[in-house]
């Protein structure tokens, strides 16, 4: 399955996100982060169960802060 890109998230900042993953090797585990645990939360979406609903919204506040800081780092590196 494939999870939410961050070409998505940030699509005037592809060339920005490509250059400061290169140059940035915790930038890059951010990135890395958010594309794994977008996937498990897609998956958990098509599952049933209450228990699936949770983890899911876990997951997602994890996102929303990896996508925030992200958005930190791009506008740090006057790239945003």
């Amino acid at each position: 399955m494939k999870g939410i890109v961050l070409d998505t998230l940030f699509p005037d900042q592809q060339a920005a996100i490509a250059d400061l993953r290169r140059e940035d090797i915790i930038f890059d585990e951010i990135c890395r982060d958010y594309l794994l645990l977008s996937d498990e939360y897609l998956a958990l979406n098509t599952e049933s169960g209450s228990q699936s609903l949770n983890i899911a919204c876990d997951i997602r506040e994890t996102l929303d802060g990896l996508r925030d800081e992200i958005a930190q780092s791009l506008r740090r590196a006057g790239k945003m």
